[in-house]
């Protein structure tokens, strides 16, 4: 048995993609302390951890500084990089390895933690979870999840792109599909509500989730999801972990280095990367058009043996 202090990155989707090295690191019986964000509580739920430490991020590393005063753990597991883990009394610490070349976190994390293959991430998910993703989607239908939004406006594909997209296939091959409409966060409610309009005008029974589902919650229904699409956010990262069909709409950030990982997904972009960051992201979702979309998302249904 030994101590393990994991300290999450700000960054929900970095928070996901993280939960590879943790998973690898845990053995039973170990005792495990988290410090994350309030936003990321959630996702730790179900996790096998003896303490959570929870804070605004603003606030997270006094508080780090205040609680570490007198502990001592076995390993450290530093995903936000703070100066809290590089101080923290431990055995042995890990953080992300910086690569000489262009190359997805889940390797970084695997070289840091001398692993033979990239550490895909692990959700904890409770029954809770799952008994909140029955109640949205209790059937067995068809269920295409949207999750429009994103930290940064150029992180996101046109809204009405989304609602074209979720027509079309509503339309075809997802013909009488439950259509749930998600966000991450409060910024995103405005997002999630406007397609829900767009697509109630047209006839497509469309559900507004908002921020109701928690992240683990979240985890869950995409484990019912036939498919999840969305841009480069904490959604898309989660539905991937979870097992879902998911297709992630990239920009202004590298899929090379944060795609969602699981068994069946995909990306997609317009414009080539070093186009997007050349222009520091401006119009590189716009490049992706609505044609592609659905045509790569009839590819993942197909493969998944829908037609």
């Amino acid at each position: 048995m030994k101590s393990v202090l994991f300290l999450a990155p700000g960054d929900l989707g970095e928070t996901v993609l993280a939960t590879g090295a943790l998973a690898h690191v845990l053995e039973e019986g170990d005792a495990l302390t988290i410090s994350a964000g309030i936003e990321a509580a959630a996702l730790f739920r179900a996790a096998p951890a003896t303490r959570i430490w929870l804070a605004p991020s603003a606030a997270l590393n006094f508080a780090l500084f205040a609680r570490l005063r007198g502990a001592r753990y076995d390993v450290v597991i530093d995903a936000k990089r703070a100066m809290a883990g590089r101080v923290a009394p431990a055995r042995r610490r890990f953080w992300p390895a910086q690569a000489p070349l262009v190359r997805h976190r889940a390797e970084d994390w695997a070289e840091a933690l001398g692993a033979e293959r990239a550490l895909a991430p692990r959700l904890w998910i409770d029954e809770e979870a799952r008994a909140a993703a029955a109640a949205i989607a209790p059937d067995s239908a068809p269920l295409l999840v949207l999750a429009p939004g994103g930290a940064q406006a150029v992180k996101r594909w046109p809204l009405e792109r989304f609602a074209a997209v979720a027509r079309r296939l509503e339309g075809g091959p997802l013909r009488g599909a439950r259509v749930a409409i998600m966000g991450a966060a409060a910024r995103d409610t405005a997002i999630t509500a406007a397609i829900v309009r767009s697509l109630d005008a047209d006839g497509v029974r469309a559900s507004d989730l908002g921020l109701s589902p928690d992240l683990l919650a979240a985890a869950a229904l995409m484990e019912r999801a036939t498919l999840v699409m969305g841009n480069d956010n904490v959604l898309a990262h989660i539905a991937a972990a979870a097992g879902a069909p998911t297709l992630t709409l990239f920009g202004p950030t590298d899929e090379r280095v944060r795609a969602p990982l699981g068994p069946r997904v995909r990306t997609l972009r317009g414009r080539p990367f070093e186009a997007a960051r050349a222009l520091d992201g401006a119009g590189a979702m716009e490049d992706v058009s609505i044609d592609a979309v659905e045509a790569a998302a009839l590819e993942i249904l197909h493969a998944g043996g829908l037609r």
